[in-house]
């Protein structure tokens, strides 16, 4: 029998084993390659869901879906650059107007009355507390299909109504879930700084009673509109007010001088937005931003934030209260004592609890409302509306709210 060629076998067995390190690296590169391509396909739809949810922060600011562009995130400084588009200096926060301008009522002098100068008693409200959260009968996936709905309708209000401009955000305080569109863009929110001054001045005494008792004087170096402030309709310069109804009245009445009365309390305006931007500042009060209103005016000026900014104020305001109630009771409780009529109140059942501040800008035909609704559960809703009537503001707020409403209420059914 002959032998096999030794020679021939060496041979064989190399080519087999060449064959096999060729297979290997083969399926090594082929793994590498697909590694690549999915991990570059997730980083792809990771970015494409942030654009989606915070078209502000990624890319160009014409990522946005609304006509209102011009925005561009701004950098904290007070050099002033040269500019064609309107300029508008804001050198203290500005007050909430009336929306409507009726005339003012007779001051004290005018009636030919005295008055009694000392401090009147402020006597509390009853202690503001939420009802328990009902159990949600909707999935998670159902939820979050009902979310993107809302959306859906609030774009497409958006959309219809080319004659506002309209900001939106909502976000269940319960869950942290959050929905917004355009809530980065800039809004010009007037009174509704009352919300997050009171949330500094409130965290500052927090726990301490003695300073709410501090008497403050009104005089002639506190200036306001008696369309804007109940203290200058209805007293005269000499009357003194307790720290905590001037507190009351910033917020539950949006009294103008009553807010300045509490920024100068807390070392001024620059010391106060120190503090607030601590808990937001996506857009500070006193950055300088260019953005186009309802009209397509172009306007380069500081004294805007974003719902964004708001929504976050609102979120801390609460999660402080559900930690320690004794450090905001009295803000909730002026917020949901608030005298100014709500637009919300039409869009859910009587009896809803909405703890709100609407601040008002009637130069600028701005509109803010910014709650909180305890219904079903906690959630911040804030609405922006810039319309060429408060009638239509009123409308679009309470129509956005019934959306609101109605995504609720079907995730409780």
């Amino acid at each position: 029998m002959r032998r096999p060629n030794p020679t021939f076998l060496k041979k064989a067995e190399g080519i087999k084993s060449s064959r096999k390190k060729r297979t290997l690296i083969i399926i090594l590169v082929a793994l590498v390659i697909a590694f690549v391509v999915v991990f570059i396909n997730s980083i792809a739809a990771s970015q494409a869901m942030y654009r989606l949810q915070y078209p502000g922060l990624v890319g160009a600011a014409s990522t946005t879906t609304t006509e209102y562009s011009a925005y561009q995130r701004p950098v904290h400084t007070t050099t002033e650059t040269t500019t064609e588009v309107t300029t508008t200096a804001t050198t203290t926060l500005p007050h909430a107007e009336l929306a409507a301008t009726p005339t003012p009522s007779p001051s004290p002098e005018e009636l030919g009355r005295t008055q009694n100068n000392s401090p009147d008693i402020y006597i509390e409200d009853p202690n503001f507390s939420f009802q328990p959260i009902a159990i949600q009968t909707a999935s998670y996936q159902q939820r979050a299909v009902m979310l993107d709905n809302l959306k859906e309708q609030v774009t497409n209000y958006q959309k219809s109504h080319t004659n506002l401009r309209i900001c939106y955000e909502f976000i269940s305080l319960s869950t942290g879930e959050r929905m917004g569109v355009d809530e980065l863009d800039p809004v010009v929110p007037s009174g509704a700084m009352s919300i997050p001054v009171s949330i500094v001045l409130y965290d500052k005494v927090a726990g301490v009673t003695g300073p709410l008792s501090e008497v403050i004087t009104y005089n002639s170096s506190y200036k306001g509109s008696r369309y804007s402030s109940y203290i200058a309709k209805n007293y005269s310069y000499g009357k003194q007010f307790y720290l905590r109804t001037i507190l009351n009245y910033a917020v539950s009445k949006n009294d103008s001088i009553a807010l300045n009365y509490v920024i100068n309390y807390l070392g001024g305006t620059e010391e106060v937005l120190k503090d607030i931007r601590k808990i937001s500042g996506y857009i500070s009060f006193d950055d300088k931003v260019i953005y186009k209103d309802y009209n397509g005016k172009e306007y380069r000026t500081s004294g805007t934030i974003s719902c964004y900014d708001m929504g976050q104020y609102l979120s801390y305001m609460y999660h402080t209260f559900t930690i320690n109630p004794s450090v905001n009771q009295r803000l909730f409780n002026d917020m949901a004592s608030n005298e100014i009529a709500s637009p919300l109140t039409a869009a859910f059942p009587p009896g809803t609890k909405i703890l709100h501040v609407l601040g008002r800008n009637t130069e600028r035909r701005a509109y803010m409302e910014c709650a909180i609704v305890d219904y079903k559960e906690p959630f911040a809703l804030i609405i922006y509306v810039e319309a060429g009537s408060s009638d239509a503001a009123g409308t679009a707020i309470a129509t956005l709210g019934k959306h609101t409403q109605e995504f609720i209420e079907a995730c409780y059914k």
